[in-house]
């Protein structure tokens, strides 16, 4: 499948939303989030992909792809992915067989959510170099290209830069064909242009930047930010010569942890704000208390029917 077709698919489907629920809490309730987010009529279940909680790192955590496949053992019918994977963690070769495997296992419902990584407490307590962005950009853009031969074709070679593989195969292919969808999480203009490059989606989130989520902005400039990166995805798109609709755009929203839901009159606004921008997806996190969960309920309720 191309671009081309890739853009049909795009085109044709309708706004989704998705729920990341981090891993910090005990499995079962992990579970029953991913079912309750399934009944609700969500589209998507991510977790997080790091060593440690990175707010919380003495706290507990499970590892994110181990925790995919039982999530995805778990339901029937949500896709299941992760928001997103560290390309600094993993040998691109093993990666694709872990994601060949999960989509086994979910019968063809998983996203493959990655990103250049950066999250301090990988590399320290991995004892991995601090490389920087550059590097981590540099380094995820050659491990997309071994990914997507390993998945689409089921054996690759690369002499690279920063990976060395003799004829490594896969077997079985993934169920999805030619491949599970990648969406890259890209902030950056280098990133970005990586997630034109071979992505089928590019995810971002409403920060300055050089800010971390902790310093996240108002909706308002998070809208302008956001336009900002648009500009510069269509522009990387242009200059590969691919068809800008063909890239599924997402945005990671902080309502449901940092913030508040809000009423599902107030969500559908922000949900038509993004759509103006081009989204076609957006999600949210798990929220931190009974009374957001209440709201996430409202949301599904009376936003998620006129989404369809």
């Amino acid at each position: 499948m191309g671009w081309g077709e890739y853009a049909s698919s795009v085109s044709a489907s309708a706004f989704s939303l998705g729920i990341l629920a981090l891993q910090d809490v005990p499995w079962p309730v992990l579970v029953e989030r991913a079912r309750r987010a399934e009944a609700l009529g969500f589209d998507v279940f991510w977790v997080a992909d790091h060593f440690v909680n990175p707010y919380a790192p003495r706290g507990p955590w499970y590892e994110g792809w181990t925790s995919l496949a039982g999530i995805a053992a778990a339901t029937e019918r949500i896709r299941v992915g992760t928001l997103v994977t560290s390309n600094t963690l993993r040998n691109p070769a093993v990666l694709a067989r872990m994601a060949m495997t999960v989509d086994h296992i979910s019968g063809g419902r998983l996203e493959l959510g990655i990103g250049p990584g950066g999250a301090p407490l990988d590399y320290s307590m991995l004892g991995l170099p601090t490389w920087p962005p550059r590097e981590r950009v540099d380094r995820l853009d050659e491990s997309l290209g071994l990914l997507v031969q390993l998945l689409e074709r089921g054996e690759a070679q690369i002499a690279g830069r920063y990976h060395r593989i003799d004829e490594a195969l896969l077997a079985p292919l993934p169920i999805q064909r030619p491949r599970p969808p990648i969406t890259v999480g890209a902030l950056g203009p280098r990133a970005i242009e990586v997630a034109a490059r071979h992505a089928d989606g590019w995810n971002t989130y409403g920060v300055a930047e050089g800010r971390s989520a902790t310093g996240r902005l108002s909706h308002e400039d998070a809208l302008v930010a956001t336009a900002k990166r648009v500009a510069l995805l269509d522009a990387a798109c242009d200059r590969l010569g691919r068809d800008r609709s063909s890239v599924r755009r997402s945005y990671l929203s902080f309502r449901g942890i940092l913030e508040p839901i809000g009423t599902p009159s107030d969500f559908a606004a922000m949900v038509d704000d993004f759509r103006s921008l081009g989204f076609s997806q957006l999600s949210l996190y798990w929220p931190g208390s009974p009374e957001e969960e209440g709201s996430l309920e409202a949301v599904a309720r009376e936003v998620l029917p006129g989404l369809r």
